[in-house]
C-alpha cells in the first residue's frame, strides 16, 4: 500500500475508528491481536516494550495512536 493509499483509507474511514469504548464490555471480550495484526500489516509500529503487556502502536502517517493497557481500571 502507498502513503497515498493510505492516507486515503485513514481520511475516508477516521469517523468509524472509535476513540473510547464504554462501557468497556460493549467493545467485547476479543483478543487484542485481531486488531494489532491487522493494524501491523497496514504500517503501523509498535511503540511500547514487547515484553509488557500495555500495547502502544502509531499509525504511519503519526496522526493517531492506539493504546491498550490491560491493567488500567478501564483496560482502554
Amino acid at each position: 500500500m502507498s502513503e497515498r493509499q493510505l492516507a486515503a483509507f485513514a481520511d475516508t474511514h477516521a469517523w468509524r475508528i472509535p476513540f473510547d469504548t464504554t462501557p468497556r464490555h460493549l467493545a467485547g471480550p476479543g483478543d487484542a491481536r485481531h486488531v494489532t495484526h491487522g493494524l501491523a500489516a497496514a504500517g503501523w509500529t509498535r511503540r511500547s516494550d514487547p515484553l509488557s503487556p500495555e500495547i502502544v502502536l502509531r499509525s504511519p502517517d503519526h496522526r493517531h495512536r492506539l493504546q491498550f493497557d490491560p491493567q488500567s481500571a478501564t483496560s482502554a
